[in-house]
């Protein structure tokens, strides 16, 4: 966990006012999906996402900012544990609750043990639930930095041996980098991954970056940090758009 004096830059983004918070809601039910939906209208400031299991989940979180996941257990093509398991290690950021209509005990617990913060038991209390949510998406977990190019980032967290997970956005696009002990070791942006999505987030220019302090995927990149630099350097000087060469009508325009 981040706590705000490990902030290296001393920086939060201002709160915008106006600016929804997202909910995404995981279950296979459509009746009980429904009930929750409308129940958590409630939320004032959220827009609400849903997703009929966990692999559906997984496919909006590639391309959504998420602040808080409330999710089923028990559902098809991928439960509520695999989904937990994904969500803890490749966004640790974001907060899990479960949901669920298993006993209390072993089944509650291991949801525990594999990176949920809450288990609440079904049928659940709306007004609990969004408690619970709104709880749960103040928490002070992450770090923000400004000011410095991502790839001036990446080397100062080579430097200092850092280990961390980054959401960073650019205007219209959500990428991860995953670094462990100074070195990028995996990342994420849309359906790419590994050494093609790093590339193409340190591409960009001025973007937001949160952090945590915690990284927890396998190891993908096997490159040194000097080489993936060197690396985007070359792609950012080819992808900018060549002069376009003067008519001999401008030339002279020109001379005279």
């Amino acid at each position: 966990m981040v706590r705000e004096d490990t902030n290296p830059f001393g920086w939060k983004p201002p709160v915008q006012e106006g600016a929804l918070k997202s909910l995404l809601l995981v279950e296979d039910e459509p009746a009980t999906l429904r009930f929750y939906q409308v129940g958590l209208k409630g939320l004032q400031g959220w827009r609400q996402v849903a997703a009929e299991n966990g692999q559906k989940a997984l496919d909006i979180l590639r391309h959504e900012l998420i602040d808080v996941l409330v999710t089923d257990l028990n559902m098809p093509v991928m439960d509520g544990y695999k989904l937990i398991t994904a969500v803890h290690e490749l966004y640790p950021s974001i907060p899990i609750i479960v949901l669920t209509s298993l006993p209390p005990g072993a089944h509650q617990d291991r949801a525990l043990a594999l990176g949920a913060l809450r288990v609440l038991s079904k049928p659940v209390r709306l007004s609990l639930l969004m408690e619970e949510i709104k709880l749960l998406s103040v928490r002070e977990s992450v770090g923000f930095v400004r000011g410095i190019s991502l790839s001036g980032l990446l080397q100062l967290m080579a430097w200092e041996s850092k280990t961390c997970t980054m959401t960073v956005k650019n205007q219209t696009l959500i990428g991860y980098l995953y670094i462990s002990k100074g070195r990028l070791i995996h990342a994420l942006c849309g359906k790419d991954e590994g050494i093609v999505a790093a590339y193409q987030v340190l591409s960009w220019r001025d973007p937001q970056v949160e952090f945590v302090e915690t990284c927890r995927v396998s190891e993908s990149i096997d490159m040194s940090t000097e080489e993936i630099l060197m690396n985007v350097a070359v792609i950012q000087d080819t992808s900018k758009p060549e002069a376009k060469p003067r008519g001999p009508w401008e030339e002279e325009s020109h001379r005279s």
